[in-house]
């Protein structure tokens, strides 16, 4: 697919600095790019890499200045990774399955597929469900009873969504994921477990994108919510009665127990464990593998790290300090020796 550098620069908002007149192939990084590639770089500090390699163009921040020509051409904008993820759409746009029911789809009489939908082979639609304009089912899904599923969504093979789920418009759900399932509620008495029915729904707002291989369960009584432009990586789990507030950021094998509250625009690192009732509030951030203890709030706008988590510097100065413990077990010996030579001469003195 050829494209015009000009005609790119419009979509992107950007400004040509060079062959306005040029052709690009294709799209690449830094390392792999051939001539007819058009590349993009945000620090100054990869620039000099990115005028050395086969790359036609590059999409570069205005904030990087050029003390010389090079023979490049430019496309300047203000962040480039954003414009060069539009420009990748250019060449790849996302194409989506033919509106049309596969012969071999189970589909409730009572449910409703609006214009342009399209249900996979092999999938189960329930009774009373509701499937948007030009939203997508993919093979071998299990969609239950109840559930509302809004426009131009797409919700990839092997997903499950359970009764009542309440799905959102331009929603992505990648595969073998399951929605509304039961939550881990159980009352022990008398020596035993009894389940504590969860009759509660999930809601998955606008513009959400789940990855493959998340669980996220129904609320006990109320709702589990996971708010507008939330980004959930792949094997995380959201457990009962969990609010996710909008254009929040879930990293991979995350675990938030129930009833927990994740304000908006938190990030979450990669392998934090939440525990129930926790409070993360605006714009903090929990860096990798972080422990958040019952009923901790980290604060608006807090960066904190370790279990359990505390503040980012107050975690590095535990941690350098943990690193001069080896060398501090040695002082102290040579200490307690000393203390013991002394007070044996003071008996002797004695």
């Amino acid at each position: 697919m050829l494209k015009n550098i000009k005609e790119l620069a419009e979509i992107v908002q950007g400004v040509v600095l060079g062959d306005e007149s040029l052709t690009l192939l294709g799209v690449a990084s830094l390392e792999n790019a051939k001539t007819g590639d058009v590349i993009f770089v945000e620090s100054a500090k990869f620039l000099a890499k990115a005028l050395e390699s086969a790359a036609s163009a590059i999409v570069l921040s205005k904030k990087i200045s050029l003390s010389e020509s090079t023979g490049k051409t430019f496309i300047i904008v203000d962040y480039p990774k954003l414009a060069f993820s539009k420009i990748i759409r250019e060449f790849f746009p996302i194409t989506k399955p033919l509106a049309i029911t596969h012969s071999s789809a189970i589909i409730s009489e009572t449910s409703q597929l609006a214009l342009g939908a399209s249900v996979g082979a092999y999938s189960v639609i329930g009774e009373n469900t509701r499937i948007g304009k030009n939203s997508s089912i993919g093979i071998h899904c299990v969609i239950g009873r109840d559930v509302e599923i809004g426009e131009n969504s797409i919700i990839h093979s092997n997903v499950t969504v359970y009764d009542k789920v309440k799905i959102g418009n331009n929603v992505i759900i990648h595969s073998n994921t399951v929605i509304g399932s039961d939550g881990f509620g159980y009352v022990f008495h008398q020596g035993e477990y009894h389940k504590f029915p969860q009759i509660g729904d999930v809601i998955i707002e606008n513009n959400v994108e789940i990855g493959s291989n998340v669980s996220i369960d129904r609320g006990a009584l109320g709702s589990t919510i996971i708010g507008q432009g939330t980004k959930i990586d792949n094997l995380v789990q959201i457990a009962h009665n969990v609010k996710i507030g909008k254009n929040c950021v879930l990293a991979a094998q995350v675990g938030v127990s129930g009833s927990s509250i994740i304000e908006d625009n938190v990030v979450v690192g990669g392998q934090v464990g939440i525990a129930d009732h926790v409070k993360l509030e605006t714009g903090s951030i929990i860096g990798a593998q972080a422990g958040i203890p019952t009923g901790k709030i980290i604060r608006k706008g807090l960066m904190v790290w370790g279990t359990p988590a505390r503040p980012i510097d107050d975690f590095k100065t535990i941690y350098a300090h943990t690193q001069n413990l080896p060398a501090l077990k040695e002082r102290v010996i040579k200490i307690e020796k000393q203390l013991s030579q002394l007070d044996k001469l003071d008996k002797l003195d004695n």
